[in-house]
């Protein structure tokens, strides 16, 4: 073996290994953080918290031993090193193969078996390697510069292979964001994740309506959001919304008791305020709920109770006046602002102008996709 080819093995080992632990690190600690946060909390039902900094440093170190491991066995070197990272990268993907439903469905899954049989394929894969690396002695000496370009597309190719093999579900990926920062605190960083993206779930809305709510914001930037579910998406039911991290206890205190028997979130608001055991945070709770539902004259007949009929109300409530009005040939109360009018009837003359629903729904979510008319007009199937 000559010189010019152990160099170039050593300069393969080296930029192979540098390779998988930037990616296994930034992918453990940047992308799968939220996804091993939620199946450490699960697992060990809520006892244990999953640091995502020790977490990431600890595993990619792990899943370096195995590969030092793996390459002292079989001493595969220079044209098929890359191949030593194999299992690393498959283990990777398959720690980070979580599901919504881990609690029911199991951790391991199809990989029980899954992983075992690319192990063996693994092993007959490693054999044949074996046999052709004399034969290609002479080819690496003469170009370590090609062999090196053959392991870092074998290294990306695994690398693509651990992203498929990880979770992928954006939503999901979302909601577990936005939980461990409610755990922490960190509301106003909650309530922007996602924020540009189009595609929700009930249980994404209804993280959205608590990290806006610690911020005292519903009335003013709820429907700036995409939200589905209406009313029924404000509470966790188990089903449809689920809350998994941060405490239901902790949520129910702030609203203000809870009920031995389960309500639908309208039906327990309105429970709250029946009875005087509504906290203020709960009014806006209510009169949101009233406003998802498009229930207008339920919204237009509470919020007197809660708030003076001003320009100092939050935005979307002035919104919700200004239709009331404008939709209510005698209304209970008339809420009038020259601004609100104004923009109220550009969002009028856009309908009226275009004729065509998918050209009219775009140039009214470019100029009003953050105001409660667009959300009222879309779910009343009205634009």
């Amino acid at each position: 073996m000559t010189n010019q080819f152990k160099n170039g093995t050593t300069v393969i080992r080296l930029v192979c290994s540098i390779l998988f632990l930037l990616f296994s690190f930034l992918y453990l600690y940047e992308y799968q953080a939220d996804i091993l946060s939620f199946a450490q909390h699960v697992l060990s039902k809520g006892v244990t918290h999953y640091n995502r900094m020790v977490g990431a440093i600890v595993i990619t170190l792990v899943l370096w031993l195995l590969q030092i491991a793996i390459h002292t066995s079989t001493r595969i070197n220079g044209f098929f090193h890359a191949l030593t990272y194999f299992p690393p990268f498959i283990l990777l993907g398959v720690l980070t193969d979580v599901t919504p439903n881990l609690e029911s469905e199991g951790y391991i899954g199809h990989w029980f078996w899954l992983f075992p049989l690319l192990m063996i394929i693994y092993a007959g894969v490693v054999w044949m390697c074996k046999q052709m690396e004399s034969v290609h002695h002479q080819v690496q000496n003469r170009s370590v510069l090609f062999s090196l370009w053959v392991n870092l597309l074998g290294m990306i190719a695994m690398s693509l292979l651990t992203c498929f093999i990880g979770c992928n579900d954006r939503l999901f990926h979302h909601r577990m964001h936005i939980e461990r920062l409610l755990s922490s605190g960190q509301y106003a960083d909650a309530s922007k994740v996602g924020i540009l993206e189009e595609e929700t779930d009930s249980s994404l809305t209804f993280l959205r309506i608590w990290a806006l709510s610690k911020q005292n914001k519903l009335g003013e930037s709820l429907f700036e959001y995409p939200l589905v579910g209406g009313s029924d998406a404000m509470l966790p039911n188990g089903t449809s919304v689920q809350l998994v991290m941060p405490s239901e206890s902790v949520l129910y205190k702030e609203l203000g008791v809870v009920y031995r028997e389960k309500l639908r979130p309208m039906d327990y608001l309105k429970a709250l305020h029946q009875t005087k055991k509504a906290t203020r945070v709960s009014h806006d709770w209510l009169l949101c709920a009233y406003l998802l539902d498009c229930d207008i004259d339920g919204f237009t007949r509470s919020l007197p109770l809660y708030y003076q009929l001003n320009i100092d109300l939050p935005k979307h409530y002035q919104e919700a006046l200004t239709l009331y009005t404008h939709l209510r040939n005698n209304p209970m109360v008339v809420f009038k602002d020259p601004v609100m009018e104004a923009d109220y009837e550009g969002f009028q003359a856009i309908r009226r102008k275009n004729k065509d629903k998918r050209v009219r729904y775009t140039k009214l979510k470019d100029s009003y996709g953050k105001t409660y008319w667009l959300y009222y007009y879309k779910k009343m199937n009205k634009l």
